[in-house]
C-alpha cells in the first residue's frame, strides 16, 4: 500500500475511533450523534442496532475494546424480560437527558430481528480482537436469549418478520439475520464449547439462506420485502432507498462472494443506476457507508477512495454534522479497515 493511502487511511480511523469515543454517554450507551438532538427536552437519542454497527467498527482500533465492551455492558442490562410483545431478549430504542443522567425507554424499536443479529455479530467481533472468554461466557444466558430473538420472528418460509407486531420480512434484515446465525452458531462452537447449541444455530442459518434464496430472489435482483399478505413489489432501480441499495446487502453480509456472477451484476447494476453515490448523490439524506463497504468487498478502490474524500470534506474534517452519526462512522471504519488488508 501507498503511503499516501496509508496515512489517508490512518487519519480516518483514528479521527473516527476519537469521534465515537467523545460521544459514548457516561454509562455505555452510544447515540446516534452529539449534533443531532430531539427536541423534546433536547435528548439524545440511542438506536441500538446503529449502536452495534459503530461499535463493530470502532473495534478496528482495539485499544478503544474498553468503549465497546462498555457498550455491549449497557446493552445487556437494558435487555427487555420480557417486551410489549412477550419476548426475551430484545431492547427498546432510549432518549437520554442532555445531561446524560436519565435514561429514558421509548418502549418501541424498529426491528426485534436485526437489532438481535449485528448485536451477536458484535459479540464475535470482540471475542476475536480480545479473546475474552469470560466476558462472553459470563454472559452465555443473555445471548442465547438474544440468539432466540431472531428466531421467534421465524416463519415457514424460513424468513424473520422485521418484528412480531409488524409483518414485513425485508430482503436487510433476513441478510443481517443469516449473519447474526453464523456468528452464533461460531460463538457457541469456538467459545462455549458447546456443539448442540452450535448445531441449533446452524440450522435455523441455512432456512433463512432457503428462505431468501427462494422466496426473495428474483432474477436478476433480490426483492426488497414479503408482506404477510403475499404481496411483494417489484424491484424499483429509481428508488434509492430500500430498492437499490438493499441489494448490497446479500454481498456485504457474507450470502454472496464477491467473486460470483450475481455479486457482480449486482453490484454494476447499482453503480450503473446510481454513479454518483460516491459524491453522494443518491437522493438520499443520509451518506450510505454500506455502499462504501460493499466497494471495499468488491476491491473496487477507486470507489471507495473517493466517497472517502467526499465524506472526508463534508463531515470529517469539521464537526461531523449531521446526518453523519455513528453508524456512518463504524461501517467507515470497516470499510477502510477491509481496503487496508487488501494486497
Amino acid at each position: 500500500m501507498a503511503l499516501a493511502d496509508t496515512v489517508f487511511y490512518e487519519n480516518i480511523m483514528e479521527g473516527e475511533a476519537a469521534w465515537l469515543a467523545k460521544i459514548q454517554l457516561p454509562g455505555g450507551a452510544i447515540p446516534m450523534s452529539d449534533k443531532h438532538l430531539e427536541s423534546a427536552g433536547y435528548q439524545y437519542k440511542v438506536v441500538p442496532y446503529f449502536s452495534n454497527l459503530a461499535a463493530e467498527g470502532w473495534l478496528e482500533r482495539p485499544t478503544y475494546a474498553t468503549g465497546v465492551r462498555k457498550y455491549m455492558d449497557w446493552y445487556f442490562e437494558h435487555l427487555n424480560w420480557p417486551d410489549y410483545n412477550g419476548v426475551y431478549g430484545t431492547i427498546y430504542d432510549y432518549y437520554i437527558s442532555s445531561d446524560k443522567t436519565t435514561e429514558t425507554a421509548t418502549k418501541k424499536y424498529d426491528s426485534t430481528d436485526s437489532y438481535a443479529a449485528t448485536f451477536l455479530s458484535l459479540l464475535r467481533k470482540y471475542f476475536e480482537k480480545t479473546e475474552d472468554y469470560a466476558y462472553l461466557s459470563g454472559h452465555k444466558h443473555e445471548i442465547d436469549a438474544i440468539g432466540n430473538v431472531m428466531i421467534h420472528t421465524m416463519d415457514r418460509d424460513g424468513l424473520t418478520w422485521a418484528k412480531p407486531d409488524y409483518k414485513v420480512k425485508y430482503l436487510m434484515d433476513n441478510c443481517e439475520v443469516y449473519r447474526g446465525l453464523d456468528d452464533a452458531q461460531w460463538i457457541f462452537k469456538n467459545v462455549f464449547g458447546d456443539l448442540k447449541g452450535s448445531e441449533y444455530y446452524r440450522s435455523y442459518k441455512t432456512k433463512v439462506l432457503k428462505g431468501i434464496e427462494k422466496s426473495l430472489w428474483n432474477s436478476p435482483f433480490y426483492h426488497d420485502c414479503k408482506y404477510i399478505f403475499g404481496f411483494m413489489g417489484k424491484t424499483n432501480f429509481k428508488k434509492f432507498y430500500p430498492d437499490a441499495v438493499c441489494q448490497l446487502y446479500p454481498i456485504w453480509n457474507g450470502i454472496l462472494e464477491a467473486k460470483e456472477l450475481r455479486a457482480i451484476n449486482l453490484y454494476e447494476t447499482f453503480n450503473k443506476h446510481y454513479p454518483g453515490w460516491t459524491a453522494l448523490d443518491t437522493g438520499d439524506v443520509f451518506p450510505w457507508t454500506f455502499a462504501a463497504y460493499t466497494a471495499s468487498m468488491m476491491g473496487d478502490k477507486g470507489r471507495v477512495d473517493s466517497f472517502l474524500q467526499t465524506v472526508k470534506k463534508k463531515y470529517l474534517d469539521s464537526t461531523h454534522s449531521w446526518p453523519w452519526y455513528c453508524l456512518e462512522s463504524g461501517v467507515t471504519m470497516l470499510t477502510i479497515a477491509r481496503m487496508q488488508g487488501l494486497k
